[in-house]
């Protein structure tokens, strides 16, 4: 184990985006696509995963795979298909376009940075030239999508398998926007297990048909890879996405009810935002907590603790309406890193023989090698350490958690920073205002959740959260929220929350909260059924 350990790096397979079919969905989406008639594509088509399946549905005369690399071609042609060797973008011409009954493919996930600009650029134009936007964050597999549904002809149909980012993250919203109005209909199949064996990835497939948008979207889970053999999408309630819907498609999960009571809370006049009543941003980006974090008593054994500021770093540190000092101290003893290292502007490693120690001892380690510390002119010396009104967890479990601090102390880009905007609200009245079902719910939609079961949310999605005026929160009610969270009264605090600012303070009625309340439970309770089969692998 290093000294200081940091990041784990990725290996080979996931720069390259070498992950492969399983025959399950490989079956699946060839059946699905070649419905549409026998003239196939597949994209990517690497070893030949998808591509055999699609073969043994149509037959190989028509069938068309293209490949980057040789070896992989030459194993593809085995399947009897015909398989060109190329990079499919500097292949693919508008002459190909809408020449295919179908599309089938598991485009590989490759980040821009380790994407090659010779195969990157020729992809990105084909988006550009269809009015997609693109930008650092574009990976490799939204080309492909796009590329497929340019192939095929009106009435065409793509089956994709996808990582679950298509239905959450930003820079596929203009890519959500695209197929809703491109397609008469989508359908989602996402899975309760992970179904790519030893990959954390979650996957869903996308079955889409090319038409007059825009669509009809269908959302259907499955418990594993092996329930496809039933698969029966007309079972699935359909929902009419909005024309140029490049919102979130969680919510396509719900009940078209709660679909409708979510979209009808984005523009409820009753609400404001987050962002009205103050920002929202990244905690201190230290470049190795590992280093940079550590406990009282580690301060002291290190001669630091006149170097440290406390420091919340994780959520087992919030557990009420607000953080206070007595909170921070009762982790004293524990393994909690409640200090961050914080020198001042006028000390070096010189000038104080605790600093000059650990820092030749992160040297020893090879702490400043790292990018964010050697890019600094004091490679020891952490910037923008700030004491913030409060903090928001970055990482839910069930619910999101917005907390005011009265402990003088900053964090770690585990948690966010919180500062309230003007005088005219408290960060502890925000935290309360926070606590309630119309809130969670759009949480769950407005956030990005992952193989683990975890909800992740961006400071620029915190901050379009809807919430309560916190000006209608007295003080005996943050006395009273904070007293139930810390005895982990959870629905209880919820619950008032909802009666005293939702129903009796702008006039929501039960039924409005009762639908978002369920709302919420149905996207968590999806949400941490993930996390439960990834922990249990």
């Amino acid at each position: 184990m290093p000294r200081f350990p940091g990041k784990t790096q990725p290996d080979a397979d996931k720069l390259r985006g070498g992950y492969y079919t399983p025959d399950s969905l490989a079956r699946a989406v060839a059946t699905w696509v070649a419905e549409a008639g026998p003239r196939l594509l597949e994209p990517s088509c690497g070893d030949g995963q998808i591509l055999r399946q699609l073969v043994r549905e149509a037959g190989p005369e028509q069938v068309l795979g293209v490949e980057l690399l040789p070896e992989e071609a030459e194993a593809a042609r085995k399947c009897g298909a015909s398989v060109i060797t190329s990079d499919f973008f500097t292949w693919f011409t508008p002459s190909d376009y809408g020449s295919f009954d179908g599309a089938a493919g598991n485009p590989p996930f490759i980040r821009f940075g380790n994407w090659r600009e010779a195969e990157r650029e020729p992809a990105l134009d084909l988006m550009r030239e269809q009015g997609l936007p693109t930008s650092r964050l574009t990976n490799a597999w939204l080309p492909f999508v796009v590329a497929s549904l340019v192939a095929v002809r009106q009435g065409g149909r793509i089956g994709l398998v996808l990582p679950a980012e298509l239905l959450q993250v930003g820079y596929a919203a203009p890519l959500r926007s695209y197929l809703v109005d491109s397609c008469s209909e989508i359908s989602i199949v996402a899975f309760r297990t992970l179904v790519f064996p030893g990959i954390l990835q979650e996957v869903v497939l996308l079955l889409a048909e090319r038409g007059s948008g825009p669509a009809v979207i269908r959302t259907l889970e499955l418990d594993n890879a092996a329930d496809l053999q039933r698969l029966d999408l007309s079972a699935a309630p359909a929902v009419r996405a909005g024309l140029h819907d490049g919102e979130k498609w969680t919510k396509y999960f719900l009940l078209p009810e709660q679909v409708d009571a979510i979209r009808a809370l984005r523009a409820d006049s009753r609400m404001s935002t987050l962002g009205r009543w103050a920002s929202v941003d990244v905690g201190v980006v230290t470049g190795r907590n590992s280093f940079f974090t550590m406990t009282p008593d580690e301060a002291e054994q290190r001669d630091l603790a006149d170097l440290t500021v406390a420091l919340v770093s994780r959520s087992q540190q919030l557990t009420g309406v607000r953080v206070t000092e007595a909170d921070i101290e009762s982790l004293r003893g524990t393994a909690a890193r409640t200090r961050l290292l914080s020198v001042p502007a006028d000390v070096t490693p010189q000038t104080h023989t605790g600093l000059r120690a650990h820092v030749a001892d992160g040297e020893l380690h090879e702490v400043h090698l790292g990018y964010k510390c050697r890019i600094r002119r004091d490679w020891w010396r952490v910037p923008s350490v700030s004491v913030p009104d409060g903090f928001l967890l970055r990482q839910i479990h069930l619910y999101p958690r917005l907390v005011a601090n009265e402990a003088g102390a900053t964090s770690t880009d585990t948690v966010h920073r919180v500062r309230v905007r003007g005088n005219s609200t408290t960060a502890a009245q925000l935290s309360v205002a926070a606590l309630n079902s119309a809130t969670f719910a759009a949480t769950e939609v407005v956030g990005r959740s992952y193989g683990g079961g975890l909800l992740e949310l961006e400071p620029t999605e915190a901050e379009l959260l809807p919430i309560p005026d916190p000006t209608l929160v007295s003080t005996a009610l943050v006395e009273k929220v904070d007293e139930l969270l810390r005895e982990s009264r959870i629905e209880e605090a919820v619950h008032l929350v909802d009666q005293q600012l939702l129903i009796e303070g702008l006039q929501f009625t039960s039924e409005e909260v009762t639908r978002l309340r369920e709302a919420w439970a149905r996207l968590r309770d999806r949400r941490a059924a993930r996390g439960r089969s990834t922990r249990s692998k």
